[in-house]
C-alpha cells in the first residue's frame, strides 16, 4: 500500500467553501486517473459533505484522503463536526428527510452513491461522515474486502506543506506489515526521514519487526531521524510488534485493550535497545498505531459502538477529538 497524496483539510464554516473543496477534489481525481463518472460521484459527495456541515453544524472540516491499495486507488470523504449530532442516524439517512428546510438529498444521496458509507454521531458532540469512492467501477466489493479492514488520518501541521508523519501497509505472502514513523519535528526535513523508513519497509518486507527497525536506524542516519513502529501479522492471531521513540500502538480485542511497548530513542540517530514484543489474542481485533501529534488521553470505551465500526471512521473520530494541532498526525487503524 502506498499514498501519493497528503490529506487535505478544508475548513466548512460557510457554504463558499465548498466550491474550493470540490476542485481540491478534482484535481485529486485527475492525479489518480479517476473515471468520469468516479470523478463526478466525488464532486458529488464533496458538495453534499460540505452543505450538511453548514447547514446542520455551522462549521466544522472535510479531509480529502486519496489512496492506493493493492492495486486500486480511491478517495475518501470524511465530514467531521461538533454541531448537535444526530439523534436517529437511520432516518437521517431516508430520502427527502431534512431538518434544515432542504430538499433532504445529503446523507441519504451520500450512501447510495459511495462505495463505502458509515455515520458515526453523538448527541450534542458531533458527527463524522465516511464516504469511500473507487477511482474505477468496482463490481464485486469481496474482490476488495481488505481495503475496508484500513482506515488513516494524515495530516501534516497547519500551515505546513509537507507532512512528516508516513504510514505503510504491505501484505504479501500471507503476511501483513503495518508502519507509522513520525519524523523529528515537522516540514520537508522530517518527510524526508519518515519516507526514507518507508522505503526500507518496501525494500526489506521479510525482515521481522527489530530487524527492520535495525535496517531503518542505518539507512536514517544523515536524516533529522524519525520515531518508528512496526507490527506485522502472520495470519495465526499473533502480532510481532518493535517500535522506537515518542510513538504509540494499542491492540484492541475480547472486551480489552493492551498497549504496544516502545522502547526509548531516535531512529537515525540514538536507540540504546531495539526489542521486538509478541501479542496475541482470540477473535477479531483492532490494531491502533499512532504518532504523537494524537493525545493519548482517549480510549474508546467513551465512544459507544464505535469499535464495530468502519476503521477510518475510528481514524477520523480520534482525530476529531485528540489531535494536538501542533504536529503533524497519523493514526493508522487496521481491522485484523
Amino acid at each position: 500500500m502506498s499514498v501519493s497524496h497528503q490529506r487535505i483539510p478544508i475548513l466548512v464554516n460557510d457554504q463558499s467553501y465548498i466550491g474550493h473543496a470540490r476542485r481540491q477534489a478534482a484535481a485529486i481525481a485527475e492525479s489518480l486517473a479517476f473515471s468520469e463518472t468516479a470523478a463526478g460521484i466525488l464532486g458529488i459527495l464533496v458538495t453534499e459533505a460540505g452543505r450538511y456541515i453548514a447547514l446542520h453544524a455551522g462549521s466544522g472540516e472535510i479531509v480529502l484522503a486519496p489512496w492506493t491499495i493493492d492495486g486500486y486507488a480511491g478517495v475518501d470523504v470524511v465530514a467531521l463536526d461538533r454541531g448537535p449530532g444526530i439523534a436517529d442516524i437511520e432516518r437521517a439517512l431516508e430520502d427527502g428527510f431534512s431538518t434544515a428546510g432542504t430538499a433532504g438529498t445529503g446523507l441519504g444521496a451520500m450512501r447510495r452513491l459511495a462505495q463505502e458509507f458509515q455515520v458515526y454521531s453523538i448527541p450534542r458532540a458531533g458527527t463524522v461522515v465516511f464516504a469511500r469512492v473507487f477511482a474505477k467501477q468496482i463490481t464485486d466489493m469481496t474482490a476488495v474486502r481488505g481495503i475496508s479492514r484500513v482506515g488513516v488520518m494524515n495530516l501534516p501541521m497547519q500551515g505546513e506543506v509537507h507532512c512528516g508523519d508516513a504510514w505503510k501497509v504491505i501484505r504479501s505472502g500471507g503476511r501483513s506489515l503495518y508502519m507509522v514513523a513520525d519524523g523529528l519535528g515537522h516540514g520537508r526535513d522530517a518527510a524526508l526521514a519518515s519516507g526514507r523508513a518507508c522505503e526500507v519497509l518496501e525494500q526489506n518486507p521479510g525482515l521481522r519487526p527489530e530487524d527492520l527497525l535495525g535496517e531503518m536506524h542505518r539507512a536514517l542516519r544523515k536524516t533529522r531521524g524519525a520515531a518508528v513502529s512496526i507490527a506485522t501479522l502472520d495470519g495465526q492471531r499473533t502480532l510481532h510488534y518493535a517500535g522506537a521513540g515518542n510513538i504509540s500502538g494499542v491492540l484492541h480485542a475480547g472486551g480489552s485493550h493492551q498497549n504496544l511497548v516502545s522502547m526509548n530513542g531516535t531512529v537515525g540517530h540514538t536507540v540504546n535497545r531495539v526489542r521486538e514484543f509478541l501479542y496475541t489474542w482470540e477473535g477479531e481485533a483492532t490494531l491502533i498505531l499512532y504518532s504523537d501529534g494524537l493525545s493519548s488521553r482517549w480510549a474508546l470505551e467513551q465512544y459507544p459502538g464505535l469499535l464495530g465500526r468502519h476503521p477510518a471512521l475510528i481514524a477520523a473520530v480520534l482525530y476529531r477529538d485528540h489531535c494536538r494541532g501542533r504536529d503533524d498526525v497519523t493514526v493508522l487503524v487496521v481491522r485484523i
